[in-house]
């Protein structure tokens, strides 16, 4: 078995939340860090990977600390390992909006949709927290730079990707037996996926 095979095997996460973002031009939120977000979760000590994916449209993540800013397009997954905090928007400068209370809200009630914008051109996310176990991070993800970004649509396999984040959405608060536990083995998934195709392009 190869090394990164090896590697990935390591990799487990016990859950995730998947939520729809519709967001209009101008727009521009301030996304929290992963201790804001783990803090809205149940109580054990948790490590949250932050996931965006671009279904529709175009956009960009930009750092906090340094203002390195990543554009974004249709196809575009885009992973903070480490939980930095960022603004994400599209068109001309606008005032963030701080997306805390809301995430809160989504993580609370279990609404799968966040929207907000001046009413032009339409962005559309998957968004996606994964947790784990907080050793996983220096063992594993210290490895990783403060941004990962792959495009999926530059790949017939890229669908499967793109069709199990929607399916994600739909089913993270299902009520049925087992729901959790699949969309917690989905997201370990989608995580090794990414992460395959991005060290395949180093």
């Amino acid at each position: 078995m190869d090394v990164l095979s090896e590697v990935l095997k390591t990799i487990t996460l016990d859950g995730a939340v998947f939520f729809n973002g519709e967001f209009s031009s101008p727009w521009c939120a301030r996304e929290p860090d992963a201790c804001t977000v783990a803090s809205y979760l149940p109580a054990r000590p948790k490590h949250v990977i932050i996931f965006h994916l671009v279904t529709n449209g175009r956009g960009y993540v930009r750092l906090e600390e340094d203002g390195r800013t990543v554009p974004l397009e249709a196809g575009d997954i885009v992973i903070l390992p480490h939980g930095h905090p960022h603004l994400m928007g599209n068109g001309p400068p606008v005032p963030p909006i701080d997306s805390t209370q809301q995430l809160r809200k989504i993580l609370a009630e279990g609404r799968m949709l966040s929207q907000h914008g001046g009413g032009g051109e339409l962005t559309k996310l998957v968004c996606g927290y994964l947790t784990c176990d907080p050793q996983l991070s220096p063992v594993f993800l210290a490895g990783l730079p403060v941004i990962v970004k792959v495009n999926i649509r530059d790949n017939p396999s890229g669908q499967w990707l793109e069709d199990t984040f929607r399916w994600s959405v739909d089913h993270a608060e299902a009520s049925t037996p087992g729901s959790a536990a699949v969309v917690a083995k989905l997201s370990e998934v989608l995580f090794v996926e990414t992460l395959r195709r991005y060290i395949a392009r180093l």
